[in-house]
């Protein structure tokens, strides 16, 4: 089967076209990211007349673009939207309710919304792990012995965040209300979202502060919810848990250059997700997940990758962790950041247990959550067997 993928330059990933290559398909990477072909009509002109030439399948992708869905319909194409963050922004807008475009999220909560409020085809695909590149890279002793650390987390500390650029530009008391909430959802992982805010507070902000709604199809609360204030809350997550392991272990943070960085955390710089990021997860004792707070029940591609390389997993728990991992045995998970302590304390004390749930969690990903298995999925979907 032809297909063709478009490339991200915000969410790149090979694995895709690695795993569809595999699979025996013909499938091109097209040379123009997604997010420019969107904003050039020279570009869009471009994509219509390789589509015209090759006629693939279908087109795929890991964003959602509305002129790539203008144009696969013109042309009576199919096209997949693999959504890899959540949430997925892109999404909300009438382009993605044609009975062409095939939205698959792996966040269970967002494709419950989605299906709700209309979305045709929209569709559950958790995310996957890429087994092919893991099992072909070579991890050295040298680089064993320069990555190892009791702890690593690779990822942002949200320090640049909009809340923290507009919050002086609301009153004392609207300030209080935006405080009350992100102390009641800090720090507690039950699966609850406590960040719906009231009607009154969305009118507050809108009136305030118009200009940050600049996406006209998403509900005003839902932005606020998840980026606004789910950014916020991450930030105030990541950096005091940080600062909290770093008073106990050696912990090794990898992250931007313009990130703040609490005291006592060792700082590496940002890391190239392909290569490098993968020899940390191997040479780490224990990998930390803090998912980004706008995820509502899913689990996020860090978790998958790192049991790419047979990394051990401490993560904070998701809903959706028990389909997908056992408990203790290819996954350890924590509700507070008690217990975050404590089962820190535990497998670093415990090494055989620690190396045999990481060994667990690599062969369940190898044997049931590989790029392959997820594809063949979505292709089942785009093409059901009569």
């Amino acid at each position: 089967m032809k297909i063709l993928y478009l490339q991200s330059n915000i969410q790149q990933n090979a694995s895709i076209v690695f795993a569809l290559d595999k699979m025996g398909h013909n499938v091109a990477c097209y040379p123009s990211p997604i997010e420019d072909i969107g904003k050039d009509e020279g570009m869009q002109k471009a994509l219509e007349a390789f589509l015209k030439k090759h006629r693939p399948a279908f087109v795929i992708s890991t964003l959602f673009d509305s002129s790539v869905a203008v144009i696969t319909k013109r042309l009576d194409m199919k096209y997949a939207v693999w959504c890899m963050d959540s949430p997925a922004y892109s999404v909300w807008t009438p382009d993605a309710e044609s009975d062409h475009c095939f939205i698959f999220y792996f966040d269970y909560r967002e494709y419950e919304l989605k299906k709700q409020s209309g979305l045709r085809n929209v569709y559950h695909l958790p995310l996957a792990a890429d087994i092919i590149w893991s099992d072909r890279l070579n991890v050295t002793d040298e680089e064993i012995r320069r990555y190892s650390c009791d702890m690593s987390f690779i990822g942002s500390l949200y320090t640049n965040n909009l809340y923290d650029k507009v919050i002086e530009q609301f009153p004392a008391d609207v300030q209080e209300s935006f405080t009350e909430l992100l102390e009641n959802s800090a720090f507690v992982w039950d699966g609850r979202d406590r960040l719906h805010m009231p009607e009154e507070l969305v009118e507050i902000v809108r009136r305030l502060c118009p200009d940050i709604f600049d996406e006209p199809y998403m509900p005003d609360e839902y932005f606020l919810r998840k980026y606004f204030m789910g950014r916020k809350l991450t930030h105030v997550e990541r950096t005091l848990m940080m600062e909290l392991l770093a008073e106990r272990y050696d912990i090794h943070l990898y992250t931007r250059a313009t990130e703040t960085v609490p005291e006592g955390v060792r700082r590496f710089p940002e890391i190239d997700g392909s290569d490098g990021a993968l020899k940390v997860f191997r040479a780490s004792r224990i990998n930390l997940n803090i998912t980004l707070r706008s995820i509502a029940s899913g689990v996020p591609l860090r978790v998958f990758d790192i049991m790419s390389m047979g990394g051990f997993v401490l993560s904070d728990r998701q809903e959706e962790m028990p389909e997908l991992f056992e408990e203790g045995r290819e996954i350890v998970t924590f509700k507070t950041p008690e217990e975050l302590l404590d089962k820190a304390d535990y497998y670093l004390r415990n090494e055989d247990e620690r190396t045999k749930i990481a060994a667990n969690g690599y062969r369940k990903v190898k044997k049931q959550h590989t790029y392959e298995s997820r594809l063949n999925k979505l292709i089942s979907i785009l093409f059901p067997t009569p």
